[in-house]
């Protein structure tokens, strides 16, 4: 593999995990398209499902004690049956459909994340399982499913360390069911080792700056480079 390749997987990764550590917004979002671009639109969503899953392994080891137990036995099955009709869409898609369906599901994500505020609704058992399904849908199919569950714990006005728990478990099933059915991306191990190191490092380097870095500010930042890395693969896959 490529060393330039490979550097690009690491700083797109690394990225993403500082952006989740200091803004909360989700690492799928900075490095989902990215990886899309880099490594291609399959490689990168499995690689981005993969992932994603260590990223929340670890806040999720931080958060343990907060889940809500109600909430998560309805989310995690919703997510589960959701990552099935994503499977099948991210089967069914040519790589460059694939890329323009990654792109427009990130910019998608991110605008609704950017409208949340402006929602309002009550956490019942349908909204609930409607954002489950949601995320399970867009983590399989694009490896974005924070989206979904960031809307709804704005809207329903859930109680941000409840939220984070949760929302962990629940990327966990879902990135692992989708791995289970779509299979661990085919990367050389010595890459995907680089890309995971990438990951800790990230996240240790945004437990470190969190003090210096206004949270806002770096929401913006992730923002901004989402929304570019999702235009950019939108294009390309049009073009391809």
């Amino acid at each position: 593999m490529d060393s330039a390749l490979i550097a690009a997987v690491a700083a797109a990764v690394f990225a993403g995990a500082v952006f989740q550590r200091l803004s909360g917004i989700g690492f799928s979002l900075v490095a989902a398209p990215a990886l899309a671009l880099i490594s291609g639109a399959r490689s990168g969503v499995a690689l981005t499902n993969l992932l994603a899953v260590v990223v929340a392994l670890v806040v999720f080891a931080a958060s343990a004690r907060r889940v809500d137990r109600a909430k998560a036995l309805i989310l995690i099955p919703a997510g589960l049956i959701g990552v099935l009709p994503g499977t099948v869409l991210f089967r069914l898609l040519s790589p460059g459909q694939l890329q323009v369906a990654v792109g427009t599901i990130t910019a998608l994500g991110l605008a609704v994340v950017l409208l949340a505020p402006r929602l309002r609704g009550k956490a019942r058992p349908v909204s609930t399982c409607c954002a489950g399904l949601a995320s399970g849908f867009s983590a399989a199919a694009a490896g974005a499913g924070g989206p979904a569950l960031t809307v709804y714990a704005v809207a329903t006005s859930w109680p941000q360390p409840e939220f984070v728990a949760t929302g962990q478990l629940s990327y966990i099933t879902q990135g692992a069911a989708a791995l289970a059915v779509k299979g661990v991306p085919s990367v050389p191990g010595a890459w995907l080792g680089v890309a995971v190191t990438a990951v800790l490092c990230g996240l240790l380097t945004g437990q470190l700056a969190a003090r210096r870095i206004d949270g806002a500010r770096a929401r913006r930042a992730a923002v901004g480079i989402a929304g570019l890395a999702a235009l950019v693969t939108v294009v390309k896959g049009f073009l391809s």
